[in-house]
């Protein structure tokens, strides 16, 4: 069985508003699609994988995880920063593995990533196979989740074309619908959610990572010309202590090139 695999990947920059018009940049996600065709089936598998993200006071602070299984039932609404699509080329369908435990962490919210994946994968689906079925997605929710959980998927499946049939008065548990491929819709994306192009991001990386290469030789010269430096460090105490300055801008360069 012959397998094609083609995969893209993007930076994007998170964004908040502070009044009318400044922004902060409050972070970083890696975008990463993956297209795997074979003779009976195409697979598409979108996920996000944070980089970095600052405080309130612009500080870098530590990205948690974002897939979080949440306690219980297996079946249990659970969020999950991965988004696979499958059509298969047989039956002439699409199924959705995990569509129903799709949701970013609280971390993520609010800025348009999970708009940005479903944009995605709903124009390559319908593009491509428009008149392919799209099977029902069961879901479930326990009934001690808050029904923030529950109104938020319904309400973010619904923008993309979705509709629901439930198996109960609760509407804690029933099926996610959509006829054939061409009924999906392109949601508006918010704002928040920037990409930025890779290849003039790492260009300045390298750029600024040969200006600070080149200024450590320089410094170094000094040294071994004078062998202390501003008559408080000696060599290699000065050397040592420069080499970890440098390395840490290289990285906060890198975290907070955009900001």
């Amino acid at each position: 069985m012959s397998k094609e695999k083609n995969s893209d990947i993007r930076l994007l920059k998170l964004i908040n508003k502070v009044g009318d018009t400044r922004k902060i940049t409050m972070g970083y996600m890696l975008y990463q699609s993956e297209v795997i065709r074979t003779n009976t089936e195409v697979t598409y598998n979108i996920t996000f994988q944070p980089i970095a993200r600052t405080g309130p006071e612009g500080e870098a602070e530590q990205m948690p995880e974002i897939s979080e299984v949440s306690s219980g039932l297996e079946n249990e609404f659970k969020k999950d920063n991965r988004l696979t699509a499958i059509a298969d080329l047989l039956t002439r369908t699409i199924r959705f593995p995990h569509i129903n435990r799709f949701k970013l962490s609280p971390a993520y919210r609010g800025y348009g990533l999970g708009t940005y994946a479903m944009n995605e994968l709903a124009s390559q689906l319908k593009g491509s196979f428009p008149d392919f079925a799209v099977e029902s997605v069961y879901f479930y929710f326990d009934s001690k989740r808050e029904d923030d959980d529950r109104g938020s998927f319904f309400s973010f499946m619904e923008k993309f074309g979705f509709t629901f049939s439930f198996d109960d008065e609760n509407n804690n548990k029933g099926l996610l619908n959509m006829t054939k491929a061409e009924d999906f819709r392109i949601s508006v994306r918010k704002d928040k959610c920037v990409e930025i192009e890779l290849a003039p991001f790492i260009r300045t990386i390298f750029r600024e990572r040969d200006e600070f290469r080149q200024e450590l030789g320089r410094i170094k010269a000094e040294y071994k010309k004078n062998n202390t430096f501003m008559n408080k460090f000696e060599k290699d105490q000065a050397i040592k202590f420069l080499t970890n300055v440098i390395i840490a801008l290289v990285l906060l360069l890198i975290m907070f090139f955009f900001i």
